[in-house]
């Protein structure tokens, strides 16, 4: 009966034990890396990507992506121009599926994506070239050296991911 009573105090320090490893392990912050970058171009569009990446055991685990397209004045005139630029996007962005949501303001279009699966994404892709009209150009190739592609699943620290980012003109923090 001696050693039944001595083998209450280990047993109830192994449990408690147990709950601060499960607490520490359900508190753990994943590292989150937040980079933007903004495009003026000759004809007065203004392209801002604000991109928030969740690293996790050295891999991206999510990504949020936020494209917003701002048009000058001078396009604003009618919706031909924004029905255009978004007409453009779903066009692109259409492998998505519901990843992705599209939101018109009275002077820009804003693309909305969050992935968190095998699921690609593809950075600085988007050229608009013309003074006086507005051509709209999207890169949709993975393989081309012009675009940044990211995916879930990437193998990436948090520095070297913000590295990758700072290299191609974008500021983090």
């Amino acid at each position: 009966m001696g050693t039944r009573k001595s083998m209450k105090l280990p047993i109830i320090i192994t449990f408690i034990m147990i709950i601060i490893i499960i607490y520490l392990f359900a508190t753990l912050q994943q590292d989150k890396v937040e980079c933007e970058k903004t495009t003026t171009y000759d004809n007065g569009v203004k392209l801002t990507e604000n991109i928030t990446s969740i690293v996790d055991s050295n891999s991206i685990s999510n990504i949020h992506l936020v494209k917003r397209i701002t048009l000058p004045e001078r396009f604003l005139r009618d919706d031909t121009y924004k029905n255009s630029v978004k007409y453009s996007l779903e066009n692109t962005l259409d492998y998505l599926g519901k990843k992705v949501k599209y939101t018109t303001t009275t002077d820009s279009v804003v693309v909305t994506i969050d992935i968190s699966k095998d699921e690609l994404v593809l950075l600085d892709n988007i050229d608009f070239d013309g003074d006086d009209d507005l051509g709209i150009e999207i890169d949709t190739s993975t393989v081309s050296g012009d675009v940044i592609t990211l995916k879930v699943g990437d193998k990436y620290t948090t520095g070297e991911l913000m590295k990758k980012l700072k290299n191609n003109s974008y500021v983090c923090r």
